[in-house]
């Protein structure tokens, strides 16, 4: 019954784990492997197997078993194992680790990312339970059995997510655990079972207070200190590419066919929220790409769910489109399983993208939900949302003065944002320089854009507006990207398969709003472009008077507004000697942090010998006071070296050290023994004062490096090499 306490120790902390999995088969999973584990701890000390044949019953069992629970999807009706499940269980043991820190949580049944929860239950609780059965004869070394909870209490911290409020709770109610066993291992001591509850409640205190006072904050885990394998930043943005899609060789070309979009639905290519002034790209948190487990928990109420087919014709590189915040995504087809590995997900930016690249005749079937797409009439009542994005890098010449002016006069937000997209919308033209079209320079730097405030009309297309109409987004404090894709025409419906060309390519944004990221269509109506208008350099010149000319009315800009929510904080300038000093702190803490680990055992050493000294010199009488000084004083020979035969009466033991102080407490020693008189007072502290002289007359005589050997000596303790190996197989 005592095992138990320890065995769920064990169970509890791997709770830490949850947020990663999310799914019952992680339960099933811990469960089974915990129960697994006990079963044969418990039947290999009952029979007394070998510490092989134990290592052989539990490997035996992992193959067994492993499949149905640890693999599902894998196991034949579900419970039954297969050649192929195995191969994955076996492999698992070794590479499903670092595979579950690196694909999105929460991960589910997902592959073999079940194994590492089985394999630290079915371990966990074989470990405890068969150190805490091999030693029952031994309690200060089966006491090592409660080092089991706390290893894999610390390996589901370091597998799990960065930011978990219930490690905290875990971490308490393994110690609880911990503590019970103590206490049920020691039931005939009352003492003892008071010292454990107290160690519980103060657990329980220091729990609480750490809850109260100690912010939640982000971790560093395994899972953010692991270099990402896939990294799309410095990546080539599609956007410079859009030229080239709807004016040159990829005009033409079919690029993909989809099944399962109504008209006016979209299917993007990619999210794109770094502005460098020379081009639009993935950055920032949305750059972070991670595997994912086949599916992901989306809000239904995110947007309306769409269920697609797409099959990639003629359409290259990295970007996988998708009809928006992905929800599941399976790769259909002989290659399947390798674009499965090598597909990647950013979930800030809701964009994919394959390490090996798109390829004619890739397909696959994906269920997502897309967001709300809002006319520009419908904007005034929108108010900017808490989405982080880079802060652009450059603010394109004029920019400012076009939002000032276009926004002026109006109070809210939502209604500069709506005054300035729609004269955005209205002075501009669609032109995409090719032939037969009014000249329009492709590219979306800062150059150009400024170049497109500047021209009287202006003239660009969906790569120049949809990057202006972000910015000035940014600029009136509403995080802002440009989304590159395929919008469906009129007349199409979810039962029909359309084929999108290069011409098909345009360019909208996606604003941050407080009730999430909203799609805006910029790109003027297609109409008859004006001839460019000269511009007048005339300025308004002012009659010379006496008094100073009207000062000009400049419109202002409201800062106010700026994009806070939408720009990464700057970190504050920090004075350099506080940097230092806070520096020096810092190592110095850490370093004496380690060195406390390093010496904690011995310190531990020196606390059970000051222990046991304390408990003899306050023992329930006289003569166990007395008695308890010949042992102290006798621990204190042994340690220093110094023989200290069990067949060897006391008289003989202290005549050998040639000190009278140890000859005045054998004397002692004998009479409270065996005379039978009463020992006095006085008798008690006179014996311990010559184990103290006894104690200061051997340190003089020795080295400070001899003296911190006695103190952290185990001789006393009388721990042969013999009983730390007694519970290893003999040979026969």
């Amino acid at each position: 019954m005592r095992a138990l306490f320890l065995a769920l120790a064990v169970v509890v902390s791997l709770v830490p784990l949850w947020p990663v999995y999310q799914t019952p088969a992680f339960i099933v999973a811990v469960v089974v492997g915990g129960l697994l584990g006990a079963l044969i701890a418990l039947v290999s000390a009952r029979r007394s197997w070998s510490v092989l044949a134990t290592v052989l019953a539990t490997v035996g069992a992992y193959l067994l078993v492993g499949v149905p629970v640890a693999i599902p999807s894998q196991a034949l009706f579900g419970i039954l194992p297969t050649l192929q499940g195995e191969l994955s269980l076996i492999t698992a043991v070794v590479l499903s680790w670092k595979q579950l820190v690196t694909v999105m949580p929460p991960v589910g049944s997902y592959e073999a990312l079940l194994v590492p929860a089985f394999i630290l239950s079915l371990c966990g609780v074989l470990l405890a339970t068969v150190l805490s059965f091999r030693l029952p004869r031994n309690q200060a070394r089966s006491n090592w059995a409660a080092v089991v909870p706390l290893l894999t209490l610390g390996t589901s911290i370091w597998l799990g997510p960065s930011r978990s409020f219930a490690s905290i709770v875990v971490t308490v109610g393994v110690f609880v655990l911990i503590a019970l066993w103590f206490a049920a291992g020691r039931s005939t001591n009352t003492w003892a079972g008071f010292r454990s509850l107290g160690v519980v409640v103060l657990a329980a205190v220091v729990a609480s207070a750490i809850v109260v006072v100690v912010p939640i904050t982000n971790r560093s885990v395994w899972r953010t200190e692991i270099e990402q394998p896939f990294v799309l930043q410095d990546d080539t943005s599609p956007l410079s590419e859009y030229r080239n899609y709807v004016t040159g060789n990829q005009q033409s070309a079919e690029l993909l066919t989809v099944t399962g979009l109504e008209a006016g639905q979209r299917l993007s290519l990619a999210a794109l929220d770094n502005y460098t002034g020379v081009l639009y790209s993935v950055g920032g948190v949305a750059a972070d790409f991670t595997k994912i487990p086949g599916s992901l928990p989306v809000d239904s109420s995110s947007g309306q769910k769409v269920s697609a087919e797409i099959t990639i014709d003629q359409l290259t590189g990295p970007w996988v489109p998708l009809p928006g915040a992905l929800g599941s995504l399976s790769f259909t087809g002989s290659n399947s399983r390798s674009l499965t590995d090598s597909f990647y997900y950013s979930r800030p930016s809701q964009t994919g993208a394959l390490i090996t690249g798109l390829a004619s005749g890739d397909s696959y079937t994906t269920v997502a939900h897309e967001g709300e797409m809002l006319d520009v009439d419908a904007l005034a009542s929108l108010t900017p949302g808490d989405a982080i994005i880079p802060a652009p890098a450059v603010i394109p010449d004029g920019l400012d003065a076009f939002v000032a002016t276009t926004a002026k006069g109006k109070t809210s937000a939502g209604e500069r944002l709506q005054a300035s997209l729609t004269a955005l919308m209205t002075e501009g033209y669609i032109s995409h320089g090719g032939p037969g079209e009014v000249p329009s320079a492709s590219g979306h730097g800062a150059n150009r854009i400024a170049a497109l405030f500047a021209a009287t009309p202006m003239v660009g297309d969906a790569e120049q507006y949809s990057t202006a109409a972000a910015l000035i987004a940014t600029q009136l404090g509403f995080p802002a990207r440009v989304v590159m894709g395929f919008i469906a025409p009129e007349g199409s419906s979810a039962q029909s398969a359309l084929t999108f060309t290069g011409a098909d390519m345009t360019a909208w944004i996606e604003v941050s709003t407080s009730q999430g990221w909203v799609a805006i269509n910029t790109n003027p109506a297609e109409r008859p472009i004006p001839d460019e208008q000269p511009q007048d350099p005339t300025e308004v010149a002012f009659p010379q008077t006496a008094a100073d000319p009207p000062a000009q009315e400049e419109p202002q800009l409201n800062d106010s507004a700026s994009a806070e929510a939408a720009q990464e904080e700057q970190p504050n300038t920090v004075d350099p000697v506080l940097q230092t000093v806070l520096a020096i702190v810092s190592g110095v803490a850490w370093t004496l942090l380690w060195l406390g680990i390093l010496a904690s055992p011995l310190l531990s050493i020196v606390f059970l010998k000051r222990r046991r000294r304390n408990k003899r010199f306050t023992a329930a009488t006289s003569q166990e006071q007395v008695l308890g000084a010949w042992d102290e004083l006798r621990d204190v020979l042994v340690d220093n070296g110094t023989a200290a035969p069990a067949s060897n009466t006391r008289r003989e033991i202290a005549q050998e050290t040639g000190i009278h102080a140890a000859t005045a407490v054998a004397v002692l020693a004998d009479a409270a023994q065996y005379s039978g008189e009463k020992v006095g007072e006085s008798e008690v502290l006179r014996a311990w004062a010559d184990v103290d002289q006894l104690s200061d007359e051997i340190a003089r005589e020795r080295t400070r490096w001899q003296r911190i050997r006695a103190r952290i000596s185990l001789r006393s303790f009388n721990i042969p090499w013999a009983r730390l190996t007694s519970w290893l197989p003999k040979r026969r």
